[in-house]
């Protein structure tokens, strides 16, 4: 996830002619950023007695106290970074921190069989997309209105692997307490496709619209990654067995670095 979140950031900060200069301090805060968020969500989910799906990610308490110990080393190393940042990203980096920590907190007390457990993959979704987009807008010359609908799109993207990780989930765990278990199979399946239809249409408005080939070449390749979700979800059997299944979903996020 940290990784995608990366190459997502260098590939969107070139929109909208292929180049821009790469301020590391931003690249690194995000990336560790991610990483700290994506895996404080594991551990204090893996709290829940009834959540026997990610035990399988840290077994037992030793594991679950060294993996901590590398959150918070990532978590200094990132602070001491943050000092190099931009002023104007001081606002943004502040407000998604104390954002983030207070919603892990409110969704780790949630029961398992609470509604609001619907909000998780979208806010995720909005946070990561609001980190990445932020940092560009941000931190750099006005990348044109091509980000804007870029952002929208690579918003439904996220959301959709997101929500693509979840159904995996709730099809292999009854009990899993996620956005496509409360919708049921079937409707989160039309979703999944909707977006990727969506994206299918917004993609081709973009290289119709924009006399720029790189953001064509970017469009063409957010309108892969869709797609590609959706060619996923045809392999539920496969990939219901495969223990790598969360590592293959999260892996479309990089595809991006097709345009670097």
């Amino acid at each position: 996830m940290a990784a995608g979140a990366i190459i997502s950031q260098l590939a969107l900060s070139r929109i909208p002619l292929g180049k821009a200069a790469i301020n590391y301090p931003v690249t690194i805060v995000l990336g560790l950023g991610v990483f700290i968020v994506s895996n404080l969500n594991r551990l204090l989910d893996n709290r829940k007695p009834a959540k026997t799906e990610t035990k399988r990610f840290l077994s037992n308490q030793k594991e679950r106290i060294d993996f901590l110990k590398i959150i918070a080393s990532a978590l200094t190393f990132a602070i001491g970074t943050g000092f190099f940042l931009p002023a104007n990203l001081w606002k943004l980096c502040i407000g998604l921190t104390v954002f983030s920590g207070l919603a892990l907190w409110l969704t780790s007390r949630l029961p398992d069989k609470s509604p609001l457990q619907v909000l998780r993959e979208p806010f995720y979704a909005a946070v990561l997309t609001t980190a990445i987009l932020g940092s560009i807008v941000l931190n750099g010359p006005d990348p044109g209105i091509e980000i804007k609908y870029i952002s929208i799109l690579f918003f439904l993207i996220v959301f959709q692997n997101f929500l693509l990780a979840s159904y995996f989930d709730a099809v292999e765990y009854a009990n899993a307490s996620n956005m496509a278990t409360r919708l049921k199979a079937l409707l989160a399946k039309q979703i999944l496709h909707c977006i990727t239809l969506i994206v299918l249409a917004g993609c081709i408005a973009i290289c119709l619209k924009t006399e720029f080939r790189y953001t064509q070449r970017l469009s063409i390749i957010l309108l892969s990654m869709s797609v590609l979700q959706s060619l996923i979800l045809q392999k539920t059997k496969f990939l219901t067995q495969n223990i790598y299944k969360g590592i293959l979903i999260t892996l479309v996020l990089i595809l991006p670095f097709l345009v670097l």
